[in-house]
């Protein structure tokens, strides 16, 4: 299908309030993530020594929200392609509100390991529906931005939950873990407002009702993107067969090697500074998440400057060599394992930024959140699993061991980077 004469694409588009909307709804839905999966490391402690936790139920507690994500990654994008974006979109934050404010009666190891669970099944849809959704509205100039911008809102939750436990009682760590719910609420006022994705309409053969979306929204001069394509609904047994393997595969393998190291080592940040002679303490904890926080800005910057193969061949590179070095020079001045360190969590958060925008990238309209939800439960195996084994691997082996075996992962995804990785950058979504 051709665009009329005189009319314009939605993909061509300036950002208008329809997109600005859309995004807001996205990054605050990112934010209350971040939040939920940073703030379990203030309340750890204080759950552990009011509930006597082993360093086993530590790990599950700390791996249980990645273990939900993995299950509803697999579950939501496919329910978001076969009945649409917005009503999963918009159910989710209901789901997280209540979810939060239940961790306000946990009594025992499982009532936690439990509610977290079960925000982890919330968390997945949101990195299933509310990136592929921010994708099908984002002008593809701004695509680049607007989808790498979600890894620095992440953080933002990530970091805002470190600086919310520092000044909050340790006694009242149920309070603080319930403290997710007020992004959650703040967020789901602001979706009331988003509509139906026109290209998931489009692809569900419903154009007409797409058209008014777009010509109310955007004005009557635009059109829906002419390469998406009503066809009938798709299976999930469609989806592995009418996209290249290797591409599905590379979609949640690069984001599991990203993601592995992160959530282990940042989780349980204290213990393994101390394993390099660090000391812990607020001074530290703030240097290393502002480290985050400016990582995501580079990494934003890095997204708009390099193709998508470069940007994942460089950081993987980086982040090996960075942790094979703190790994074997085990008695390097103290200053200069702060500097390597430092480089360390700089590096490993500006890669994040990718993860939200490329598996969007990879897959067509119907089955854009499958393959991303697809991608985010493969990449919570690697994080699920390397937060689970981390405290007993210190325990056993001590940091710099540890920090050896974590370097395997982005080793892995080196290798798989050359080999596999598409090159997606300023590509027509559906061409």
């Amino acid at each position: 299908m051709e665009i009329p004469v005189g009319r314009r694409s939605t993909d061509d588009a300036p950002i208008n309030a329809l997109v600005a909307l859309v995004s807001i709804s996205a990054f605050g839905g990112i934010i209350v993530d971040g939040y939920i999966l940073g703030v379990i490391g203030g309340a750890i402690g204080p759950a552990t020594a009011e509930l006597g936790l082993s360093p086993l139920g530590q790990g599950l507690i700390a791996s249980s929200a990645l273990i939900g994500i993995f299950i509803s990654g697999l579950l939501f994008g496919r329910i978001a392609d076969r009945f649409g974006r917005k009503r999963v979109f918009f159910w989710n934050l209901v789901g997280f509100t209540v979810v939060s404010l239940l961790q306000l009666f946990v009594a025992g190891t499982w009532d936690l390991v439990a509610l977290r669970l079960l925000l982890g099944l919330l968390i997945g849809v949101e990195y299933a529906v509310g990136t592929s959704l921010l994708a099908e509205f984002a002008p593809r100039k701004h695509r680049t931005t607007l989808l790498g911008a979600i890894a620095l809102f992440w953080f933002v939750g990530f970091v805002g939950a470190f600086f919310v436990a520092h000044f909050w009682p340790e006694e009242h760590w149920r309070w603080l873990l319930a403290s997710s719910a007020v992004p959650a609420v703040i967020t789901l006022l602001i979706r009331f407002g988003v509509p139906e994705s026109p290209r998931w309409l489009a692809s569900q053969g419903r154009r007409e009702e797409a058209q008014a979306i777009v010509e109310r929204r955007y004005g009557p001069e635009y059109v829906v993107p002419p390469a998406v394509t009503a066809v009938a609904n798709s299976t999930l047994l469609q989806f592995f067969r009418e996209n290249d393997w290797r591409r599905i595969l590379y979609s949640g393998l690069f984001w599991f090697c990203q993601v592995g190291p992160l959530f282990a080592i940042f989780t349980f940040l204290v213990p393994v500074l101390a394993g390099l002679g660090l000391e812990g303490g607020f001074a530290t904890d703030l240097l290393m998440n502002g480290l985050q926080l400016a990582g995501a800005v580079f990494g934003l910057w890095l997204l708009w400057l390099l193709s998508r193969r470069t940007f994942v061949i460089s950081t993987f590179a980086a982040m090996f060599v960075l942790l094979v070095v703190l790994g074997l020079w085990t008695d390097m001045p103290p200053w200069l394992a702060v500097v390597i360190f430092g480089v360390f969590a700089f590096v490993i958060t500006g890669s994040n930024n990718i993860q939200y925008v490329y598996p969007p990238e990879m897959f067509d309209t119907r089955f854009r959140s499958t393959g991303v939800g697809f991608a985010a439960a493969f990449s919570r195996v690697g994080a699920a699993g390397a937060t689970y084994l981390l405290p007993l691997s210190l325990e056993a082996w001590g940091s710099a061991a540890t920090l050896l075996i974590a370097a395997v992962f982005p080793l892995i995804g080196l290798v798989a980077s050359v080999k596999w990785a598409p090159e997606t950058k300023y590509r027509v979504l559906d061409a």
